[in-house]
């Protein structure tokens, strides 16, 4: 049986006792596993071995590899040890929040809800009942009540493109876009704060507008369009943002 490769003293970084070890430690083993650091079917240190290595106790060590295993990184063998999955992660759809830091992936990650949200958008055109367009009608209102207020905002934002989703009456919509909500609402929060005071946040609401006409028309076209018309706006302002704290000359509203 092969065993664990020997652990060199720089493969895990250190801790510095965040709040919550047992993810922080599923997360850098996690990560060795993307980057194959640890590969599909080799055995992973004991936990006497990991715990060592992080400076924590077993049960932290044993409750970072149920983390895992969940979610479909490692497989355990009783007696034996815990393996690499053939398919690490394919077991479960995660956006990780260490991905979001990076801007490259949360571009990635703007790109793939706006093609999933444009098609709930156009399904709930077709789909929604009117119990679920008043739903829409309140959650609309909710957003537009909400005003400058950044922070609220930005959630009550995130509530109406929930209603919009719940509207398709597919279930999986609205468990991917409950993924996202979690994944990118700090984005959204700061997208939201750095538009306070700008023309874009009477271009959210009037964009807001457009994909409710078009769900109560039961415009599937129209629907798609206009959110996908209003995410990837969101997606430039969020780029011209990024600029502008690079370069404060070259600051700018699209």
């Amino acid at each position: 049986m092969a065993r664990p490769k020997p652990l060199p003293d720089s493969l895990f970084d250190s801790l510095d006792r965040p709040d919550n070890l047992p993810d922080e430690i599923a997360q850098q083993i996690r990560q060795k596993i993307i980057s194959q650091a640890f590969e599909p079917g080799q055995r992973l240190p004991t936990e006497l071995e990991l715990s060592q290595s992080f400076g924590v106790s077993r049960n932290v060590v044993r409750e970072a590899i149920a983390r895992l295993k969940l979610s479909g990184y490692i497989e355990t063998r009783r007696g034996v040890g815990s393996f690499v999955a053939a398919e690490p992660g394919q077991h479960n759809f995660e956006i990780l929040p260490s991905d979001l830091l990076h801007a490259d992936a949360l571009e990635q990650v703007y790109q793939l809800r706006v093609e999933i949200e444009a098609g709930a958008a156009a399904l709930a055109a077709q789909q929604r009942t009117e119990v679920q367009l008043d739903t829409l009608r309140q959650a609309l209102a909710r957003v537009d009540a909400a005003g400058g207020d950044w922070r609220h905002g930005a959630d009550r934002a995130l509530d109406f493109h929930m209603v919009v989703c719940q509207a398709t009456n597919n279930p999986y919509f609205v468990r991917l876009l409950s993924l996202f909500g979690r994944a990118i609402g700090d984005a959204v929060r700061t997208l939201r704060y750095g538009s306070t005071g700008t023309d874009r946040v009477a271009q959210i609401e009037a964009e807001h507008h457009r994909i409710f006409d078009a769900i109560v028309a039961r415009d599937s076209d129209a629907a798609r369009a206009a959110m996908r018309q209003h995410l990837s706006n969101g997606m430039q302002r969020r780029r011209a943002l990024l600029q502008s704290e690079q370069d404060p000359n070259q600051a700018g509203t699209p």
